[in-house]
């Protein structure tokens, strides 16, 4: 476990990023391109002229060695788990994406990080990167909590604390835009009208999505602002560190009479 060499596989498949998915330990035979789509949401290359660059300059730049030293250092820092790490190109093409993100995205399945890349100059980005989301791997497991099982407050929270560990050990300017995007006044709005009361909504529900990531009547990205803000308030209040706080329960970061 730990970097898989992907690198290889796109060697071979590039123009066929169906087949590299399937070559992954997420895949389900019932999901196929569905499960591409679902990647592609969160940033995955489409294949071109244009990513395939992106993709060689990856290779030059050793994307691959770089992340593995990555996880092995932030291993040790969580106690966290072994993990299948796949890197592919970030879909360049899409603006709105690469100015939102600064160029780099990722997902979480459990024990695989899904990373989307573009040849940055500060790899900083990277770290910043690698960090979220190998905190998500590490929460998850101390938690004993499948993700389908989580309610919108335990999402919230998995990406407030996760911006927080970037914080820490990146510092604040790496912490992601959708992050902080969002006033206080705009965030105690949405908070009354649309998330205090369904905080216990499960992640299987179509709700928590448009509610987590902004959809709809729901500002972009609104679930993850406020679970920063979650994380920030109760930093107000308590003593905080990123490892102390990796395995406490949802409802215990929740400070009473938040942004009311």
């Amino acid at each position: 476990m730990g970097v898989i060499r992907t690198d290889k596989w796109l060697d071979e498949h590039f123009y066929k990023p169906i087949d590299l998915l399937k070559k992954t330990s997420s895949f389900r035979t019932d999901e196929v391109s569905g499960f591409y789509d679902y990647l592609k949401f969160f940033g995955m290359y489409q294949p071109s002229g244009h990513s395939k660059v992106v993709y060689e300059e990856l290779k030059t730049v050793k994307a691959w060695e770089i992340i593995e030293n990555l996880y092995l250092k932030y291993k040790k820092i969580f106690n966290g788990p072994e993990v299948n790490i796949y890197i592919f190109p970030i879909n360049v093409t899409n603006r709105q994406l690469m100015r939102q993100t600064n160029g780099k995205s990722g997902v979480t399945i459990e024990k695989d990080l899904y990373l989307f890349l573009s040849p940055l100059a500060d790899k900083k980005e990277w770290e910043a990167l690698f960090i979220h989301e190998y905190h998500h791997a590490a929460r998850i497991q101390k938690l004993r909590k499948k993700p389908f099982d989580f309610t919108l407050l335990d999402s919230m929270v998995l990406e407030g604390l996760a911006e927080h560990a970037v914080e820490e050990y990146c510092g604040e300017k790496y912490v992601a835009k959708m992050s902080k995007g969002h006033s206080d006044k705009l965030l105690k709005r949405f908070w009354n009208s649309d998330f205090k009361g369904r905080l216990n909504v499960l992640k299987k529900e179509r709700i928590h999505d448009d509610l987590l990531f902004g959809k709809r009547l729901v500002p972009h990205m609104m679930g993850y602002a406020l679970g920063y803000k979650i994380i920030e308030e109760y930093k107000k209040n308590y003593p905080f560190s990123t490892q102390e706080k990796i395995d406490i329960p949802s409802k215990d970061l929740l400070i009473r009479n938040f942004l009311e």
